[in-house]
């Protein structure tokens, strides 16, 4: 049946065209705005006449072949009356449109995971400015937050353009004592009131600076730049949301293996409860362990095979994992296992005598064993040919399968160390993991396999939040590190969305390019600003609906 008119229309210029658009909810004559969350692309009005799409035209087939006028905000059928209203003409021009798709998913994620209401509560002043840096962190990893005001001009963030000096300002005003506890400790309970049997994974990395005014960059063992110095960043991050729920900026001498004791300080400062974490071997000592043990702390922790308890453990399950026994098979980690129940004992004259339950998890693979002894294989070689150049190589393994002594002629040369090598073939394949709670090898090893959430975020923050390099005075350190870390936060769980959409994040790159170029269009009738979305996709919003994003309104204000 064909209507007598089709109501609540809008014509829109964009790029020197015009597209008649219909709203299904009433329009306000008077302000000349339309309050609909649902718009129907109708066509185009071309010469005044009204040229309507194929998409209209497939679902209503009865205006087909109908001519149409637009006039007074109506489309009406050609000869039959209409109703007067006034027309919402709104000019579009090029300059007005700005990038906004990829900082609204992020801004939806900050709002539906408490990101957004913590930020109000702890930075009532300037929580919109620091949301609006982080976001622009995510989408554009590689420039600076210098460049922020040149880039907000053509985008939409929660707030518009800071100029330089006004960011400066605002990481100087932030201070990890006590704004930024305040923040973390705000996320802590959100994260625990969700699910208090999660397991946290803890990881340090080191961050290169150039900075002679940050008192805690410091030469180290720098991974990455040797001859550069650095500071050391701590993460705890939440292996379900994956969400880091504590950071501390650290000296980049210190040792991973006495950062733990800091850990539990700072914890019991954010009134941390049922804490259950995983670390890898870096963090594994006997007073690591002691240490744990008395705060109650729940652990999946890699050990080092040269602890006493593990090469006791060792001794007594090595020959039979050898064999390969199907019993000892479990499938959903592809890997032999065996666990043994230890009674764990302490007696100190400010604790007395203590003990512990710890279970001793045994891993024993043949692909491992395979690949390690090969790798190695290679390697020596290779301080074969450079002795026999002349060189003596300057590595840990060189110095463990080579021993240094004389030859007849009293100079100096290095042979093969065949017990050395030996020794290395006996263990190798196997790896060891202990804890207080899982008894389950399999289970154990699933929960340690997650860790790599932690190193990930790790090369998140130093490539895709531009944290790589550390370019600040002291004085705006922690609000320059709060902001990258939200920037994280943010990176992570749109990962996290992508991941349980069955998406690769390691397409996030290319997903946060394309949603970027969605745009909206500033206008501002009678003084009020108002924007409208250009029209978007079908693929995006089903995008959106995997990422558990709610679907932009066609036009809103701010």
């Amino acid at each position: 049946m064909l209507a007598k008119t089709i109501e609540h229309v809008i014509k829109v210029n964009i790029k020197g065209k015009d597209y008649l658009y219909q709203f299904q909810n009433a329009w306000d004559p008077i302000k000349q705005r339309s309050y609909s969350k649902h718009r129907i692309t109708l066509g185009r009005l071309i010469d005044g006449k009204v040229e309507l799409g194929r998409k209209f035209l497939r679902d209503n087939p009865q205006y087909k072949d109908v001519e149409l006028t637009f006039t007074d905000n109506k489309l009406c059928p050609v000869g039959i009356a209409e109703v007067s209203l006034p027309v919402a003409q709104i000019v579009l021009n090029r300059s007005e449109a700005l990038n906004a798709g990829a900082s609204y998913v992020l801004e939806q994620i900050a709002k539906q995971s408490g990101i957004t209401k913590a930020l109000k509560v702890v930075f009532p002043e300037h929580w919109k400015e620091l949301l609006s840096l982080a976001i622009f962190l995510v989408i554009h990893p590689d420039a600076t937050v210098s460049n922020y005001d040149v880039i907000a001009q053509n985008s939409l963030y929660p707030t518009a353009a800071i100029p330089s000096q006004r960011i400066s300002e605002i990481f100087e005003s932030i201070d990890y004592q006590p704004s930024v506890e305040q923040y973390l400790k705000l996320r802590l309970a959100s994260n625990k009131a969700l699910d208090k049997n999660s397991y946290w994974a803890f990881d340090t990395t080191s961050v290169s600076s150039f900075s002679q005014t940050i008192h805690k960059v410091t030469y180290g063992h720098n991974k990455e730049d040797p001859d550069m110095a650095m500071l050391k960043l701590a993460l705890l991050i939440d292996e379900k949301t994956a969400e880091p729920l504590y950071y501390k900026v650290l000296d980049g001498s210190i040792a991973d293996v006495v950062l733990l004791k800091n850990l539990f300080i700072q914890l019991a400062k954010l009134d941390a409860e049922d804490v259950n974490l995983v670390l890898d071997r870096g963090f594994c000592s006997e007073h690591n362990l002691q240490i744990m043990f008395r705060n109650h702390v729940g652990f999946v922790c890699g050990l080092r095979s040269d602890l006493k308890i593990v090469e006791q453990t060792f001794k007594e399950v090595a020959g039979s994992l050898r064999l390969c026994l199907p019993a000892a098979f479990k499938n959903s980690v592809n890997c032999f296992c065996a666990t043994r129940e230890i009674q764990w004992y302490s007696n100190t004259r400010k604790y007395g005598a203590e003990q512990d339950k710890l279970f001793i998890h045994v891993y024993y693979s043949k692909e491992r064993e395979a690949d390690y002894v090969m790798n190695m294989t290679q390697l020596v070689e290779s301080f074969k040919l450079r002795l026999k150049n002349g060189k003596v190589p300057n590595s840990p393994y060189f110095r463990q399968f080579f021993k240094r002594g004389k030859d007849d002629d009293g100079k100096v040369k290095y042979d093969f160390n065949v017990p050395a090598w030996a020794q290395f073939c006996q263990s190798c394949g196997f790896f060891f993991l202990g804890s207080d709670r899982i008894s389950l090898p399999d289970e154990a090893l699933n929960i340690y396999r997650q860790k790599d959430t932690v190193e990930k975020a790790f090369n998140n923050y130093k490539d895709r939040c531009g944290g790589r390099r550390l370019r600040c005075l002291q004085r705006a350190l922690d609000g320059k590190v709060f902001v990258t870390y939200l920037a994280l936060s943010l990176r992570l769980m749109l990962h996290k969305r992508m991941q349980d959409a069955n998406i690769d994040p390691e397409q996030a790159p290319r997903l946060i390019s394309e949603l970027n170029a969605l745009t909206v269009y500033k206008f501002a009738p009678e003084g009020q600003v108002t924007y409208l979305w250009h029209e978007i996709p079908k693929r995006y919003k089903e995008l959106m609906q995997k990422l558990k994003i709610k679907i932009p309104a066609p036009i809103f204000v701010i």
